[in-house]
């Protein structure tokens, strides 16, 4: 039996009305998971207050927009340490998980990213960070302690987690990667093999030069000094001097008391 013209025009306008309501759902299913992504909660108002306050001040200029963040972000940071001094162009990617120390100083381009729920980026004490540089939690956690110094153009991939010691540093366009692909099966591509993750581990007093690049699991021994353009790729016992690629150790400070 032909169905009439008036019950396809009734049928064609139901399934006008379906599809527009899937559409709508699939909206606002988006709009929550992008609110819950950047702001961590399944908050309305969390995320209008984080979006003004870092979309409006973010790139004012000048002291006073030093001024500004210092006494806007404490709203929407895990916590905003006394005196702390943030360039403009600085990202906070679900700022709740961040946690800054006292005098905490981050340079123009910076982006500290702790999207996942567990991610967690805590900054101590008198710790500054160059320009351009990506602190990314991943999965894990970073933990910068107390007066260490990161340069230019850095960046911790913080997927198995990442603890550097006080009082370190850490040269320009030095990677700190704690996790890598599995390649395992050569019949898969790479990209759906899944990754492996290790905490990486740099000790106190540490100085890592310019463009070393440090590998998963790794654990760096207080008082340790890395070469430029090292791959640390095993462990380096404490007060070594260690270069090349893979990093050797070439020398002692000093002995161990």
């Amino acid at each position: 039996m032909t169905p009439k013209k008036g019950d396809k025009d009734s049928l064609n306008g139901r399934t006008q009305k379906d599809t527009l309501k899937t559409l709508e759902r699939g909206l606002i299913a988006n709009f929550w998971n992008y609110v819950e992504r950047v702001t961590g909660q399944h908050s309305l108002r969390r995320f209008v207050l984080q979006g003004l306050l870092l979309t409006l001040l973010t790139d004012f200029p000048s002291i006073l927009g030093v001024i500004l963040r210092g006494h806007s972000y404490r709203k929407v940071l895990g916590n905003f340490g006394r005196n702390c001094f943030i360039e403009k162009n600085v990202r906070f990617r679900v700022p709740s998980n961040i946690f800054l120390g006292d005098r905490v100083f981050i340079d123009e381009n910076t982006c500290l990213d702790a999207t996942y729920p567990n991610s967690e980026i805590r900054l101590g004490n008198d710790v500054t960070i160059g320009r351009n540089c990506v602190l990314k939690a991943g999965t894990g956690k970073i933990i910068v302690h107390d007066g260490v110094g990161i340069a230019r153009s850095t960046h911790l991939g913080g997927g198995g987690g990442i603890e550097v010691g006080e009082n370190s540093m850490l040269g320009d366009k030095v990677e700190v990667i704690s996790g890598q692909h599995v390649f395992d099966d050569p019949s898969i591509p790479i990209k759906y093999q899944g990754s492996r993750y290790e905490k990486i581990e740099i000790g106190r007093d540490v100085w890592i030069g310019a463009m070393v690049i440090v590998l998963p699991g790794v654990k760096i021994g207080e008082g340790s000094v890395i070469g430029a353009g090292a791959v640390v790729t095993r462990n380096i016992p404490s007060y070594s001097v260690a270069t090349g690629v893979p990093a050797n150790v070439i020398k002692k400070r000093r002995e161990l008391k």
